[in-house]
């Protein structure tokens, strides 16, 4: 049986997590959160969610 998380509820999480706090979670509460999703998986939405943020130059859009 497959996890019904994936790597989209990484990065959904992220983004509502940064929307409400203005910051983004760390791998350890990540993998704390989605405990059924591979690590890899978990590294890929944060991926994800990174590039949503960075701008040209690969800076942190403010």
């Amino acid at each position: 049986m497959s996890s019904p998380w994936s790597k989209w509820s990484v990065y959904e999480y992220m983004r509502h997590t940064y929307m409400r706090s203005g910051r983004w979670p760390d791998l350890p509460e990540l993998v704390d959160k989605f405990p059924t999703v591979p690590p890899a998986e978990i590294k890929e939405g944060m991926e994800e969610f990174e590039l949503t943020l960075t701008i040209g130059g690969n800076r942190i859009a403010k």
